[in-house]
């Protein structure tokens, strides 16, 4: 299979799960993690008082937080399951349908912070996760804040498979059988179009029960593609909020967080 067939096959594979009616249930969290809180408030100023762009907002846990304090907030999601919930709870906050590969419904500099939880970008493939850093680039106004959550993939070494946690309710037993073969149908059905690359590589995850495919990258080669975009990495979170240094590795750590300011015209081609 080429790299293009590839890519649309996992945006595909993606897209039946975020589309899918009854998603947003998978959402109902309303709490920052550590490392969001302990970055949020760290870089308060970057935000505070300015033009703000959430993407892959979801059902709005990091709205509650982000739109009172900015003087522009604008929500965006490529899942109309996602943006519907979004109007019918939070009627008053500014949320459209947009996919953050194409953001030409914005100019050049219009924001001055784009907050990514959750690790949206990595629904993409490569090329289009590229694509879509270009496109937050070009949006962020020079100087301005991308704060975002990625997959860490020091971890793949010890990335779970379907698991049965015992119960003594004979019930409750069952449901998890049920469950756990579910788990196992789907990571097979999936795990064929998992891809190992120098820089990254595409796995199936324990996320919505193996439904889905996503990227993957350490630390070191992240820093250096936001750099080759013209992004300037501040600091490294883990999932505890510790700063990591440019060379560990954390294979204890599902994802990071990554702070990056924009630096100068992003790269092309």
């Amino acid at each position: 299979m080429n790299e293009a067939l590839e890519a649309k096959t996992q945006d595909l594979i993606n897209k039946v799960v975020y589309h899918r009616k009854g998603v947003e249930r998978s959402y109902t969290n309303r709490i920052l993690n550590v490392a969001e809180s302990m970055a949020l408030l760290k870089y308060h100023d970057y935000f505070a008082g300015r033009a703000v762009l959430d993407i892959g907002v979801g059902t709005g846990r990091t709205t509650r937080y982000l739109y009172p304090l900015a003087s522009k907030y604008v929500a965006i999601d490529y899942s109309p399951v996602m943006i519907d919930q979004m109007h019918e709870t939070m009627p008053q906050v500014p949320a459209f349908l947009c996919d953050a590969r194409d953001l030409s419904p914005f100019q050049d500099g219009e924001f001055e912070f784009i907050f990514g939880s959750n690790n949206v970008v990595d629904a993409l493939s490569h090329e289009d996760r590229l694509r879509c850093l270009q496109e937050i680039f070009r949006v962020l106004k020079p100087g301005g804040m991308f704060l975002f959550s990625s997959h860490n993939r020091d971890l793949a070494p010890n990335l779970r498979k379907p698991t049965i946690t015992w119960s003594r309710n004979p019930v409750d037993s069952a449901i998890r059988v049920r469950n756990w073969l579910r788990s196992m149908a789907n990571k097979a059905r999936v795990e064929q179009y998992q891809r190992e690359e120098a820089d990254y590589a595409l796995y199936c995850d324990s996320g919505h029960d193996y439904c889905c495919i996503h990227y993957y990258i350490d630390q070191r080669t992240q820093r250096r593609q936001l750099e080759s975009l013209g992004f300037t990495v501040l600091e490294v979170l883990d999932p505890f909020g510790q700063s990591l240094q440019p060379d560990d590795r954390v294979p204890d750590s599902h994802w990071l967080m990554y702070v990056a300011t924009s630096r100068y015209p992003a790269a092309t081609g």
